[in-house]
């Protein structure tokens, strides 16, 4: 499991929201456009664009190195949960 800690309850309410699957086991999310400190700002299938912002620039690197392996392997998200600011992801690293 992978806690990343957002800068408040909404993003990450917000984090977990994008990264929940969807009914076809597909991500809302295609991908990273960009990290700007602790702001990861994510490309999603609608075409869209929303910032994330995380409580340091550490959060925000672990978080966009997390979906680089998950982009590049196999790997898969089981599930994506918050608790207050915390965002927590169940991973399945077996292809990794």
């Amino acid at each position: 499991m992978m806690i990343f800690i957002c800068e408040d309850d909404y993003e990450a309410d917000k984090l977990t929201s994008m990264f929940t699957l969807q009914k076809d086991n597909s991500l809302f999310v295609l991908g990273i456009a960009k990290t700007i400190g602790n702001e990861v700002i994510v490309n999603l299938k609608d075409g869209s664009h929303h910032s994330i912002s995380f409580k340091d620039t550490n959060n925000a690197l672990k978080f966009e190195n997390m979906f680089k392996k998950l982009s590049s392997t196999k790997s898969k998200i089981i599930s994506v949960h918050n608790t207050g600011n915390a965002a927590s992801f169940n991973l399945d690293w077996s292809a990794f």
